[in-house]
């Protein structure tokens, strides 16, 4: 196929759901966290899984942290930028007094420039007592993510995705 008849680009993201913390510790028995991708109208994905739920986890050695090192991998193709997919995390606890209740959720910007990213962490937002006017938020604690990506033909449709040169000063 020549370069001209080239329409759409793939993008294949792959990581892990590292681990979530709370301030001043977990008191709940168990926590699990659901993540879901969600994109714009021009996106289609192609393979993967678009969510998925982790296993129910404890906190251990470190009692404000829960490890879930939830895998992630999907691929989509697009004709545009517009609509980027972002992973939408939800951390629900599980125990004997509430059951199950929500205990926050986040929002993650996929990867734009290929290669690995640094894990990256993102406030979760928890709902407060709402008032009889307004539905109210807070944060509380964070979800850690480490995020790859790569792409076929981006670059052939005019779209740098490179990431940005890292110059290095030596001390003299």
């Amino acid at each position: 196929m020549k370069d001209s008849e080239i329409t759409k680009f793939l993008v294949c993201f792959s990581g892990q759901i590292e681990y979530v913390t709370f301030p001043g510790g977990v008191f709940d028995d168990q926590l699990y966290v659901h993540y879901e991708a969600v994109w714009g109208p021009d996106w289609n994905p192609m393979s993967g899984l678009t969510s998925g739920t982790s296993q129910m986890a404890r906190s251990g050695v470190d009692p404000e942290r829960v490890v879930f090192n939830l895998p992630i991998e999907m691929v989509f193709s697009s004709t545009n930028v517009s609509g980027w997919p972002q992973l939408l995390i939800t951390v629900r606890a599980q125990n004997t007094l509430t059951g199950n209740a929500l205990r926050g959720y986040s929002l993650f910007l996929m990867p734009p420039t290929t290669g690995h990213v640094m894990p990256s962490f993102a406030p979760l937002i928890r709902p407060r007592a709402a008032t009889v006017l307004v539905l109210r938020t807070e944060s509380y604690g964070s979800v850690t993510v480490s995020l790859n990506m790569v792409s076929k033909d981006l670059r052939k449709l005019g779209y740098d995705n490179q990431p940005p040169a890292i110059k290095f000063v030596a001390d003299t």
